[in-house]
């Protein structure tokens, strides 16, 4: 008998889907790895078991999501009823949520031409570079995400999309691309790599 390495990341939505379609007509041995700090990988390995019913219930096309926009220079947009605000150049981080259609709803905020419905959709089309990131889950945590965010970038204009929360806001600006924030990805990870 063959064997295949398969990588199992728990944020991979099709990869996830598929597992689950054929989980009875393949032998799953996972393992977990551990990487030294030099990038070599550890003797340490461990067998795992998979939490099926966890990820059949996580598995669905909702959660949060994070847009990153750039813009190349200063911008003053005017963002619906909430008036025109003077946008430095850099990174804008916004954090929405869809607990149904998460693909479609990402799918809208990369399309320039839409009815303005929401504030970021006055953001994403005039912005100069667009990367959406999902975060599925069967819990909202928009709110939770925002709030880590907030304490380790700047915050966007009060009430960006949060007028139906209690947060500050939903919109947070880096001046370098956060992707390149080890803070961040640590914020991030805390929220896509969920334990069962």
């Amino acid at each position: 008998m063959k064997k295949f390495p398969i990588n199992f990341d728990q944020t991979d939505f099709d990869f996830n889907t598929t597992i689950l379609k054929f989980r009875n007509d393949l032998m799953i041995l996972p393992r977990a790895i551990e990487w030294k700090s030099d990038l070599s990988m550890s003797k340490k390995v461990k067998m795992l078991e998979i939490p099926w019913d966890n990820l059949q219930d996580e598995v669905k096309d909702r959660g949060s999501y994070l847009l990153v926009l750039k813009l190349e220079r200063h911008k003053l947009i005017e963002i619906g009823r909430l008036g025109k605000f003077m946008f430095q150049k850099g990174y804008y981080i916004y954090v929405g949520s869809a607990m149904s259609n998460l693909r479609a709803r990402i799918k809208r905020h990369k399309q320039k031409r839409k009815k303005m419905h929401w504030h970021i959709d006055y953001l994403t089309r005039v912005t100069d570079g667009f990367l959406s990131i999902p975060i599925r889950s069967s819990q909202r945590q928009e709110c939770e995400i925002a709030q880590a965010l907030s304490s380790i970038l700047k915050s966007g204009p009060a009430g960006f999309g949060s007028s139906d929360c209690k947060c500050l806001t939903h919109l947070f600006w880096s001046e370098k691309s956060p992707l390149q924030m080890e803070t961040f990805h640590n914020a991030l990870q805390r929220f896509r790599i969920k334990h069962p």
